[in-house]
């Protein structure tokens, strides 16, 4: 991986198309993070999730999306209120995080996925 693809890939991807695309790209779990603005506990998640990402390089990749702005594909998946975290492997639903969890819980959940 380039340095450039990597630093890409650390700071994360955002949208809808970037889900798509990722989806089509590669075989490793994908978190998605369904946000909303003036959503603090979103802002606190935030970081954790990035390090998550970070401590497991190259075996999960991290998609933001903003759910006023991709409300069909928040519904497409279920999600109801931000933060949600969606774990996908391609289009297949591994786990669903609702809410403001402990580190600990996302850690799990990846190392289930990988």
């Amino acid at each position: 991986m380039s340095d450039s693809t990597n630093n890409i890939f650390c700071a994360g991807y955002q949208g809808r198309n970037a889900l798509q695309q990722l989806q089509q790209d590669v075989e490793t779990p994908i978190f998605v993070k369904f946000v909303a603005p003036h959503c603090p506990s979103c802002k606190t998640l935030a970081p954790v999730l990035e390090k998550l990402v970070t401590d497991h390089s190259g075996k999960i990749h991290l998609v933001t999306i903003d759910m006023t702005e991709e409300p069909d594909l928040a519904m497409e998946l279920g999600v109801r209120s931000a933060p949600t975290v969606v774990l996908l492997k391609g289009t297949t639903v591994l786990e669903q995080i609702a809410g403001l969890k402990p580190k600990k819980l996302y850690s799990e959940a990846i190392l289930k996925a990988v």
